[in-house]
C-alpha cells in the first residue's frame, strides 16, 4: 500500500471518498433523494386537505407566518459503509423508519438498492468478496440487535445470532473459510420491559463451519469495540472504560430535587404563557436575555453520547483537529494469548489494510499509521464518525 491511499468515511450521515491526493468527493444516494420528495409532496397534500380545519382554529396571523417557516426535510443518514465488489462501494442508509442497503459504481456514480424495508434498521457493513457474503448488524426495536449475513443478491438479511444482547460490528476474519468476530454485550431489563442496562462489551468469534462462539477477549472494566482480525493474524480492537449506568441513591441529589420543585413549576407555567405569546404575537415574553446559548454539537459512538465532561484533557489531539472522543478510548492489538499494546489513544473508528497500514479517525481527523512505523494525517473535517480503506 502506498502512502497515498483511498479512503472513504462517514461525516454527519453523509458519505465522502478520499482518492490520493484528489478533492474530497461526497456520493450521494439517489434512493434518499427520491424519498425525501415523496415524503414532502405526501406532506404538502395533507397540509392542504387540511388548511381550512387549521385556519379556524389557529390565531389570526399564525397561518401566514407557519407557512412562511422553511419546509423541514425528513433527514437521510448513511449509517455504514465498506469495500464492496471490484469497484463498487456498499453502504446502509436510513430515511425515517425506512432502511436497507445499498451498491454503488464509484466510476460511473451508479445506485443499485440491494434491500429495504421499515422492521429493523441495518448498520455495521463488512463484505466478503470470496463468498459474495455480507454480514452486517440488524438492530430491532425491542433494543436488541443480532448478527445477520446476506448473499449480495439475495432478498433480505438473515440473523445468525439471537438472544437478548446486543450483538454489533462483524468482521470477515481474513484467511478463514467462513468465520466472523464481533463484539456482544448482554441486556439487563427493568420489570415495564425496557433496557435498563447492559454488560460490558466482550469479543466473541463465530466459526460457521463449526458452528460454535467463542469469547476472544473481555474485561469486567472495559468495552471491548469494533474487533477486527488482521491478515497478521492479531486480533485489533478499541478499548474503552465501562461505564454502569445503573442509576445511584444519593440522598443530596434527592433534596435539592426537592427544593427545586417550586422554581421548576414556575418555569413550567412561563413557558408556557411564552409559548401563547409567541403564537398570537410573534413575540416572546421577554426579550432581554433570549439570546440562547449554542451547545456544543456531540457525537453518539457505539451507543454512547460523547459530552464536553467526558473530554477531560480538551487539548488532546492537533490544534485545529481536535479529538472528540476521550484519550482513554484507546486502540490496541494482542495475540490470542498476549498482553494488548496500545497503538493510538483516542480512537473513535479505524479500519485495516491488508499490508498492515491502519486509518484511523478521532471524530476530527483521520490518519494513517504505515507498516514502516511512520504516519500522517490525511484529512480535517466535521464529525467524523467512520473510516474505511477502499484500497
Amino acid at each position: 500500500m502506498t502512502k497515498n491511499s483511498h479512503i472513504a468515511y462517514i461525516s454527519q450521515g453523509k458519505l465522502y471518498l478520499k482518492f490520493d491526493d484528489a478533492a474530497i468527493q461526497e456520493v450521494e444516494s439517489e434512493f434518499g433523494q427520491t424519498l425525501q420528495t415523496r415524503l414532502l409532496q405526501i406532506k404538502r397534500k395533507k397540509a392542504w386537505n387540511n388548511k381550512g380545519i387549521m385556519e379556524m382554529m389557529m390565531p389570526p396571523g399564525a397561518m401566514e407566518r407557519m407557512q412562511n417557516q422553511p419546509e423541514p426535510t425528513m433527514p437521510v443518514s448513511i449509517t455504514s459503509m465498506c469495500k464492496g465488489q471490484a469497484g463498487k462501494l456498499l453502504y446502509a442508509l436510513e430515511a425515517g423508519e425506512v432502511g436497507g442497503i445499498f451498491t454503488i459504481d464509484i466510476s460511473h456514480n451508479r445506485e443499485n438498492r440491494l434491500f429495504h424495508n421499515s422492521n429493523f434498521r441495518v448498520s455495521h457493513l463488512d463484505f466478503n468478496a470470496e463468498k459474495n457474503l455480507i454480514a452486517c448488524t440488524t438492530i430491532y426495536p425491542t433494543g436488541i440487535a443480532n448478527i445477520a449475513t446476506m448473499i449480495i443478491d439475495s432478498a433480505r438479511p438473515n440473523d445468525v445470532t439471537e438472544g437478548d444482547s446486543l450483538d454489533l460490528a462483524p468482521r470477515w476474519i481474513p484467511n478463514k473459510n467462513k468465520a466472523l468476530v464481533y463484539q456482544s454485550a448482554g441486556l439487563g431489563r427493568v420489570e415495564e420491559g425496557y433496557v435498563g442496562d447492559r454488560t460490558p462489551f466482550r469479543i466473541e468469534k463465530l466459526d460457521f463451519d463449526t458452528q460454535e462462539i467463542t469469547t476472544l477477549a473481555s474485561d469486567p472494566k472495559s468495552d471491548l469495540l469494533s474487533p477486527q482480525i488482521g491478515y497478521d493474524g492479531m486480533l485489533y480492537y478499541i478499548r474503552r472504560p465501562f461505564r454502569d449506568r445503573r442509576p445511584q441513591f444519593n440522598p443530596l441529589n434527592l433534596l435539592k430535587d426537592i427544593l427545586l420543585i417550586p422554581v421548576k413549576l414556575v418555569y413550567a407555567i412561563f413557558q408556557w404563557l411564552n409559548f401563547f405569546s409567541q403564537m398570537h404575537t410573534g413575540k416572546p415574553l421577554m426579550s432581554a436575555g433570549t439570546n440562547q446559548k449554542v451547545e456544543p454539537k456531540l457525537i453518539k459512538a457505539w451507543g454512547e453520547w460523547i459530552t464536553p465532561d467526558m473530554l477531560k484533557d480538551k487539548n488532546f489531539g492537533d490544534a485545529d483537529a481536535p479529538a472528540l472522543v476521550p484519550r482513554n478510548w484507546e486502540l490496541v492489538k494482542q495475540a490470542e494469548t498476549g498482553i494488548p499494546e496500545l497503538l493510538a489513544e483516542g480512537v473513535l473508528s479505524y479500519d485495516l489494510a491488508q499490508d498492515g497500514a491502519i486509518a484511523y479517525t478521532n471524530g476530527s481527523a483521520i490518519y494513517m499509521i504505515y507498516p514502516d512505523g511512520q504516519s500522517e494525517r490525511i484529512l480535517v473535517d466535521n464529525l467524523i464518525e467512520s473510516v474505511s480503506i477502499l484500497t
